[in-house]
């Protein structure tokens, strides 16, 4: 079994005085004190009071915390940090170190730049998980992570592997008959790809129905199409109100990674109002040139139906920007920290 144990009334110290950024009186010494994110500064303190390392991974588990309204307590912020960095998930010598203890967690030689992306998956998957009441084991959480993040395979297998597995996938589905998607691509036909891969994933059929703590629901459902020769995988992360009388979006990532040729990644952030999109991020790597911002503008616009002057082609700085936009002042400070 992925799940290890429901999480629900898990018991962690409340967060004390030390928490936030000077003593307060005693009639104001209370849980509520460290829930007020109000500047970086009382992100920076809080990383601290807990124990945790001043660096990026550090700030997105405060960051996911924050998104999934979890406490911020120092206690909750270690495990996820001990979850990501779980001898299960190590890539360098600090596998041995002892597992009791938050500081072990900082490695001895520095984090590549794909051990550094699977982290931040991780603690995504991970805070995810601990905002709908479980925990997941090494394995659970991996399969999580991997649904969230489209480049997690690729990051995990050399360019050769993951060129036979597209291989072996391609001939899979001849042998199964199961007609490979080319040339036009119908919404329809996305969403029944998308709803039918998250069905067939047991764990996270489970995980998609749990509603988080906070009565939002966030829901994953990664899927993988062809058009034109040109492989796409896609993670569609939604982040449901579910207290009204019918579910609500609050805003929603089409998080898309091209693996055919020239590696390619975009992302799309909508905010959703009365219905319709009210504004929508679009985030390249590469980069877009500049001189196709207005022609890419154009066509999103006729396409969605929706004014010009509610998309935005933004510089992608950090992964998952839907899910931690609001610490990019928190990431700046712990750059120059660092």
């Amino acid at each position: 079994m992925f799940l290890n144990k429901t999480t629900v009334g898990k018991t962690a110290p409340e967060p004390s005085a030390k928490n936030v950024p000077s003593k307060p009186p005693p009639q104001t010494a209370k849980p509520s004190a460290s829930l007020s994110p109000v500047a970086p500064r009382s992100v920076s303190s809080l990383i601290s009071a807990a124990g945790l390392p001043a660096d990026k991974i550090s700030a997105s588990i405060v960051s996911f915390a924050r998104f999934f309204s979890l406490p911020l307590k120092p206690e909750l912020m270690a495990a996820i940090r001990r979850q990501v960095f779980a001898p299960s998930f190590k890539t360098t010598s600090a596998a041995n170190t002892q597992p009791d203890t938050v500081k072990h967690t900082v490695e001895s030689t520095p984090d590549s730049g794909a051990a550094a992306k699977n982290r931040e998956a991780l603690s995504l998957a991970a805070a995810a998980a601990e905002s709908k009441g479980v925990e997941l084991n090494p394995k659970g959480l991996q399969a999580f992570a991997e649904a969230v993040d489209p480049d997690w395979q690729k990051r995990q297998e050399g360019e050769g592997q993951h060129r036979g597995r597209r291989n072996r996938n391609h001939n899979e589905r001849e042998d199964e008959d199961v007609p490979l998607k080319t040339g036009s691509i119908t919404a329809s036909g996305l969403e029944e790809t998308a709803l039918e891969s998250a069905q067939k994933n047991p764990l996270l059929a489970i995980l998609n129905r749990l509603p988080g703590k906070n009565g939002q629901r966030w829901i994953v459902l990664p899927f993988n199409f062809c058009e034109n020769g040109r492989e796409f995988r896609v993670s569609m992360r939604i982040l449901l109100e579910t207290g009204q009388a019918a579910n609500r979006v609050i805003c929603m990532a089409l998080d898309i990674a091209e693996s055919s040729g020239t590696e390619q990644r975009q992302l799309f952030v909508l905010e959703p109002a009365n219905g319709q999109i009210n504004r929508l991020a679009v985030y390249f790597q590469p980069e877009l040139p500049p001189k196709a911002h207005s022609l890419f503008v154009r066509e999103l616009s006729n396409l969605l139906e929706i004014s010009p002057q509610r998309i935005f082609i933004k510089n992608w700085t950090e992964p998952f920007i839907c899910e931690s936009a609001c610490e990019d002042d928190l990431l700046r400070s712990i750059d120059e920290a660092v």
